[in-house]
């Protein structure tokens, strides 16, 4: 997967090399988001290397944290995700004592899923590793951050929708290089 819509002037069938800053390659807009995440992946993992949760089990308790007391439907909505991967999450929280479940209000058949306060305690110390990286990269956006989330905003919407568009109408993935 390139996403490259360039080629070398040099070969018609070989991808560009990765340029220098400043001489960037015309890629897709997904291929963009693709790499964008790899970046911040990094960015992240780099950050909180050592601290008590990985960035990916972060953002799940922090979904937690700023929804309180939230359906697990509710939870993996907040963060795409797949309902049985927040599931898996969950039991591996649960089996760590870092979440625990309680009984819906309304409706007897579901649940709700809160931090302990040994999940509360890795949420609060892996924060202080995160407020940093966060600030830093926030220093970054020049346009400010209130922009840059109104357009992944955008492009989580359109990724939902372009997600849930009927499976006849999806165009064939081809293997060709």
């Amino acid at each position: 997967m390139t996403g490259s819509t360039q080629r070398s002037s040099g070969s018609s069938s070989s991808p560009r090399s990765v340029p220098a800053k400043g001489n960037a390659l015309e890629t897709s807009l997904l291929f963009d988001v693709f790499a964008l995440n790899q970046s911040v992946g990094r960015l992240l993992s780099e950050a909180m290397a050592g601290g008590p949760l990985t960035p990916s089990e972060y953002a799940v308790y922090s979904a937690i944290f700023d929804l309180e007391a939230a359906t697990p439907t509710q939870l993996a909505a907040r963060l795409g995700m797949r309902l049985t991967t927040f599931s898996d999450q969950l039991r591996r929280m649960e089996a760590g004592l870092h979440a625990r479940r309680l009984a819906h209000p309304s409706d007897g058949r579901s649940y709700r899923v809160t931090l302990t306060a040994a999940g509360l305690a890795a949420h609060h110390a892996a924060n202080a590793l995160f407020e940093g990286t966060a600030a830093r990269f926030e220093a970054e956006l020049h346009g400010g951050s209130a922009a840059a989330q109104a357009t992944l905003r955008a492009l989580r919407a359109a990724a939902d929708a372009a997600r849930e568009e009927p499976v006849s109408l999806r165009v064939p993935r081809g293997r060709g290089g």
